[in-house]
């Protein structure tokens, strides 16, 4: 029986590996030029070939005047995962800290573990703040992941069980987080970003737990490059009572949002920016899975960057504003353009760039 369909690059390879999964066999996929003229033609397909094409232009795969691929762009089209995950790997495997990307990447793919038992919100809330980590919902997940990886090698399936109790986590979520988690390296390492000798310089801290203020900044900033252009500035609302929890909000591209009362950031008032996983609506917007950003990470891994000489501002997309001075202005664009241009691989490059981000705090 043969069948004839059109599919994505994606689904080709995919249906090529099932050709040969019980005997040897045969998958032909083809197009004619003719073809994919035609489909320009039909408004769905249009519409989602101009959504994906600003999608690639917002995250630097794609050039902004014609389509034609930029170097991230040929990187990230190797990698069979989403274009923001695949951008991600790239960059933590250039910082060499692939092995908590990929734990938060399949973060970001699969459910929170975080279970709420009814009539235990209060009791559930407070176990997830006791394991909340550098204001980040990615990180804290992260951090509940090194604690049930670490209950399992000690005391095995009890101990784990007593952790996911104590902290009101899904085992089976867990599990899941991990397959996902291995298999993105498997895809990775096929695409050969990745190799059984290539660095990883958080692997010291998986038995600890503990991470250094660098290190989760270098984290937050492959986070913002896997996240952006998800991102907004808190609005720091000040209280005459000072035990009065307030809900925290965001303004956005789009306009104001509220953090989830889910999130460990739901009641962070402090100035500052929020990276995003997603937007909902119900009765208002919230923002789910958030995470605390400094501006560096924007100005490195964000969208485009105007340089304003006269009110000594630079811009980025043309909504988001930092002061600084001009000249620190004009190095923060022309270390873009070699970001963009996948110069990484320069290792003086390199260490400025990585330097500059784990040391923000300094300046």
């Amino acid at each position: 029986m043969s069948s004839l369909f059109f599919v994505s690059k994606a689904s080709a390879l995919q249906c090529q590996g099932r050709a040969g999964q019980v005997r040897d066999g045969f998958c032909f996929a083809y197009t004619q030029e003719k073809d994919l003229k035609a489909l320009w033609t039909i408004p769905s397909l249009k519409s989602c070939a101009c959504n994906a094409m600003n999608l690639l232009r917002k995250i630097g795969a794609c050039e902004l005047k014609e389509p034609k691929l930029t170097p991230l762009g040929h990187h990230s089209a190797a990698l069979p995962v989403n274009v923001k995950i695949g951008k991600m790997f790239i960059f933590g495997a250039i910082f060499d800290c692939w092995d908590p990307v990929a734990t938060l990447a399949a973060v970001m793919t699969e459910k929170s573990p975080f279970t709420t038992p009814i009539g235990r919100k209060d009791e559930a809330d407070l176990a997830k703040s006791a394991l909340a980590m550098a204001d980040s919902d990615h990180l804290t997940i992260y951090n509940v992941y090194l604690g049930w990886i670490k209950a399992r090698q000690e005391g095995g399936y009890r101990s784990e069980i007593a952790y996911c109790q104590k902290n009101f986590l899904n085992r089976t979520s867990l599990l899941t987080l991990e397959d996902v988690k291995q298999e993105l390296i498997k895809l990775v390492k096929a695409a050969g970003f990745l190799s059984s000798t290539t660095a990883n310089s958080f692997e010291g801290n998986r038995a600890t737990q503990t991470f250094s203020f660098q290190e989760i900044a270098l984290l937050k900033a492959v986070l913002t490059a896997g996240l952006y252009d998800n991102v907004g500035k808190t609005i720091y609302t000040r209280s005459v009572d000072i035990t009065e929890k307030l809900a925290c909000i965001v303004e956005t591209a789009q306009g104001k949002a509220q953090v989830h009362p889910s999130s460990v950031n739901r009641d962070l008032q402090i100035y500052g920016w929020l990276l995003y996983q997603e937007k909902i609506r119900y009765a208002r917007v919230y923002l789910r899975e958030t995470t605390l950003i400094t501006p560096f990470p924007v100005l490195l891994f964000g969208g485009d960057i105007e340089v304003q000489h006269r009110e000594h501002l630079i811009s980025v997309d043309g909504w988001i504003y930092f002061q600084a001075p001009v000249k620190i202005a004009v190095i923060f664009k022309q270390l873009r353009v070699l970001i963009d241009s996948m110069s990484l691989e320069n290792d003086k490059i390199l260490q400025i760039i990585t330097e500059l981000v784990k040391t923000e705090n300094n300046y």
